[in-house]
């Protein structure tokens, strides 16, 4: 008999081995030295393999995924993290708008072109002009790509940025980055990567429809030898502990369950209008309306020549009741009202009628509770953004924040959360002036106004 070792022994020796795949329409199987598993195929082009490099035993959780002849790192273990993210933003627009306004804050007055100085132990920005740096930037859209570029770092903690060459080398001239385009993280990933842990290339293209066969390869742009290919991209990226050679995280990945139960509570509340979902009424009917109702049936199939049955009383009672609780449920239907006729009971000697009676739902209780878990799960959020609440308009029920917890609220985010991501931000626009300009001590920054 095996023993548990015996099964760790072999799992870790097989992880050397590829899996093969062997399809039958639909269907596919995956044979290893440890088992063959069966899977639905839901692309001509997509399958798992086991990588041939050391470094997957040490340094990643995941396997490469083939797509249309390539080896990508997965982002995720669908490779559908950003289309997961965005879900999640599509469910709460309040934490959309946090970002959104996170990436305004942090545009400020706009980007601007600086040259960094110490003057008496102090670090300070001189904001300056550069007529060749200016006409460079406004020959392509470099406010559009550094707009789309914060939005994508705010929501995934890192992009992609692709290099675009002049055609100077070709006819003898001085080459130069002639533009810089964003390409959203959904359409790239990083390739495999080789015996050193390094990816060589990012591929672009439809992941999840492979068989568009719109998939491409850029090299890596290398700022020593910036001039070596025509097009290439970079993914830049803040570090993540744990993930050295994956992708970071978005910075709103822990926030995914607070997100869903905020953005759940609304249509809770909008259920339990349009619905009810609780017993609104008592209604009592008498016997000797049923009885009636059954005789007017019984009549009526009579006169129609067709068989009167039990069941088909039963769908008429449907009917009936179901005709009153249109009437009494309902949101549209505040104000309505229905009437019934009474009938006189022989055995009791008396008028006998409906009664309808209101049940107490108890129910502002749990209106209150789930209110109070949706301003709660505000406060988690925007805490999660890194935002103080003042700058996201969310305060204590019952307060106004004053005007100096704004001021102060915004000099501590300016101070404190702003030139980390402005680095990595404007990495490669930077890196593009340094290549086309390497005599220009500017850089790109975003200027702030002194409050």
């Amino acid at each position: 008999m095996l023993t548990r070792e015996d099964h760790l022994n072999e799992s870790s020796e097989s992880k050397e081995e590829e899996i093969r795949i062997v399809r039958f329409g639909k269907q596919a199987f995956g044979i290893c030295p440890i088992g063959v598993y069966m899977f639905d195929v839901a692309g001509s082009n997509f399958q798992i393999i086991m990588p041939s490099s050391s470094f997957f035993s040490g340094s990643s959780n995941l396997l490469a995924t083939k797509i249309g002849g390539f080896d990508l790192i997965p982002m995720g273990e669908e490779n559908d993290y950003p289309e997961e993210v965005r879900e999640v933003l599509d469910e709460n627009p309040v934490l959309q708008e946090m970002i959104n306004k996170k990436s305004q804050i942090f545009w400020g007055q706009g980007p601007a072109l600086y040259k960094p100085q110490f003057r008496n132990g102090r670090k300070f920005r001189y904001w300056e002009d550069d007529i060749n740096i200016k006409t460079w930037l406004q020959s392509w859209n470099w406010e559009e790509y550094l707009q789309k570029t914060i939005i994508e770092f705010h929501t995934m903690d890192g992009f992609y940025s692709k290099f675009l060459l002049n055609g100077g080398q070709r006819i003898g001239d001085h080459p130069m980055i002639s533009q810089l385009e964003h390409v959203p993280s959904t359409i790239a990933r990083l390739e495999w990567t080789d015996e050193n842990g390094i990816s060589q290339h990012i591929i672009t293209g439809s992941f999840d429809q492979p068989w568009k066969k719109d998939l491409k390869s850029y090299p890596i742009f290398d700022s020593q030898d910036p001039f070596a290919h025509p097009v290439t991209m970079r993914y830049s990226n803040r570090y993540c502990f744990g993930l050295d050679y994956d992708y970071s995280r978005s910075p709103i990945h822990g926030l995914f369950t607070w997100a869903k139960l905020s953005a759940s509570i609304a249509k809770l509340l909008s259920a339990f209008n349009a619905n009810s979902m609780a017993l609104k009424y008592h209604i009592e009917i008498p016997a000797i309306f049923w009885e009636t109702e059954k005789e007017k049936l019984q009549q009526q199939c009579a006169n129609e020549d067709r068989q009167f049955t039990e069941a088909l009383f039963k769908l008429h009672q449907t009917k009936l009741m179901s005709n009153w609780t249109k009437v009494l449920s309902g949101r549209d239907n505040v104000g309505k009202f229905i009437t019934t006729q009474s009938y006189f009971d022989d055995a009791s000697q008396q008028n006998v009628g409906f009664k309808i009676t209101p049940l107490d739902q108890s129910i502002q209780d749990f209106i209150k509770s789930q209110i109070n878990i949706a301003h709660e799960a505000l406060f988690e959020l925007t805490a999660g953004i890194g935002l103080h609440n003042t700058l996201s308009d969310i305060t204590i029920k019952g307060n106004l924040s004053a005007g100096s917890e704004h001021l102060y609220a915004l000099l501590i985010y300016l101070n404190t959360s702003v030139a980390i991501p402005e680095d990595i931000i404007c990495k490669d626009i930077n890196a593009a002036i340094k290549v086309n300009f390497p005599a220009s001590p500017l850089r790109i920054g975003f200027y702030h106004d002194k409050i």
